[in-house]
């Protein structure tokens, strides 16, 4: 007769595959850092036959493009298959205590063992001290880490000895990812993202890349966070399906003046220029004398507006800032620009705007993102959910304080297009 709990039911079946204790890092990493929560994970990094047991798990379509995993979703399916009365967050806190053992009597004496076999590790490695360190100090998201060392110390230090050569290999230029892998490992798939040595590599890099030796080591969750923290590293991931959306934008290189964005400036072309190409430019300004350059997150607003003002600099994110856009908008603002922000004036909207407000506080405004443009722009069929007004507590910057109240008291969401003949009546007043 079977005694086991739902709880150990539950760990038992997790334990039987791989996939689902690197799902769970996903997640744990998302709660531990509540700020930028997330109610869903981006599982783009795995492959489809390495996501079957979770699509199985969840009754989902196999054969479906599956890319993101909810949170409620994997919670209520957990609750329900196993009759477990606990929340997701409680059963990873739980899962990850039963694989490292934290509440045996030896969790003492493994934890001092460990730390004496990274001091070890520190005279063989001289390159990564500083993160031997930090994984010494036994923080959650070192978890993981002190798994793979108990399962095989030799195993782990051959990990060291590739992540040490990582280090002392870094380039001095932007080079692809495969190609570094291939250089230091022999395998151009050995630090890809899914894999163990490729989540080591970007610990490591996180670890390095932190502003305050306090803070703890958060693993990038979504690709675009990937790109950025491996692009400080000087390793490109993506440089060519990541692209920034632009025109009437002059660029130099190191050598002058670059012709193909001033003779697409002179036509007035738009182009989608690839990070392969971004990362030659030490500059970007507009082609017009005016130092304003104008953000939307449509193409449809984008190309309406180019129809009526071909001359207007503009930048368009299609919904959301990749590496390539943040990347040109760095060169803008390093040429004292103004960049100038327009989206919909939703929860998600606003938040990405005050993203880029944050992030160029000197530089950036919002353009059509206030009281008046929310009121003409009202969609009164559409309400917005409670979950989605929560996004709008997330950040507080005064200059979206009253908007925000606003969206509070009406509800509603507002679009773009509905303030298209005022964007185009504005821009032509500038640019005619």
């Amino acid at each position: 007769m079977e005694n086991r709990t739902p709880l150990e039911k539950a760990l038992e079946y997790f334990k039987e595959n791989n996939i689902f204790f690197h799902l769970f890092l996903l997640f744990k990493n998302n709660f531990d850092f509540s700020k930028k929560q997330s109610d869903r994970i981006d599982v783009s990094e795995f492959t489809k036959e390495e996501l079957k047991p979770v699509i199985a798990f969840l009754g989902k379509d196999a054969s479906a493009e599956n890319r993101y995993i909810g949170l409620n979703e994997f919670e209520k399916k957990l609750q329900t298959t196993f009759d477990l009365d606990m929340t997701l967050s409680d059963f990873l806190t739980a899962y990850f205590h039963n694989i490292l053992k934290i509440d045996s009597e030896k969790s003492i004496h493994a934890h001092q063992d460990m730390k004496n076999f990274f001091e070890y590790l520190e005279g063989e490695y001289a390159l990564l001290i500083g993160w031997f360190q930090y994984l010494k100090r036994g923080t959650g998201d070192s978890q993981w880490i002190y798994q793979l060392v108990s399962e095989s110390p030799s195993i782990f230090e051959d990990y060291v000895l590739h992540l040490s050569e990582a280090v002392r290999l870094l380039p001095d230029r932007p080079l692809r990812l495969s190609l570094f892998s291939q250089i230091v490992v022999g395998d151009s798939h050995a630090f890809d993202r899914h894999t163990t040595l490729g989540k080591l590599l970007l610990h490591v890099f996180a670890e390095e890349a932190r502003f305050h030796a306090i803070e703890p080591v958060k693993i990038p969750g979504s690709n675009e966070e990937v790109n950025r923290l491996l692009l400080k590293f000087n390793i490109l991931r993506d440089d060519i399906t990541n692209f920034a959306t632009v025109v009437n934008i002059y660029a130099e290189t190191i050598e002058g003046y670059h012709p193909m964005w001033e003779s697409a400036a002179h036509s007035h072309s738009v182009m989608n220029v690839p990070m392969r190409e971004l990362i030659n430019i030490v500059a970007a300004y507009p082609a017009n004398e005016n130092q304003t350059v104008w953000v939307v997150e449509n193409p449809v607003i984008f190309s309406n507006i180019l129809d009526e003002v071909p001359n207007v600099p503009m930048i368009c994110t299609q919904g959301k800032f990749n590496l390539a856009t943040l990347e040109l908008l760095d060169r803008l603002v390093e040429e004292e620009c103004t960049i100038r922000y327009c989206g919909d004036i939703t929860p998600d909207g606003i938040r990405r705007a005050e993203r880029l407000l944050m992030r160029y506080p000197e530089n950036s405004q919002p353009w059509k993102m206030d009281i008046p443009s929310y009121l003409k722009a009202r969609f009164n069929e559409e309400m917005i959910n409670q979950d989605d007004m929560k996004k709008l507590d997330q950040f507080a910057l005064d200059i979206f304080a009253c908007l925000k109240d606003e969206i509070k008291d009406r509800g509603n969401p507002a679009y773009q297009e509905a303030l298209l003949d005022d964007m185009i009546s504005e821009l032509k007043y500038y640019y005619q």
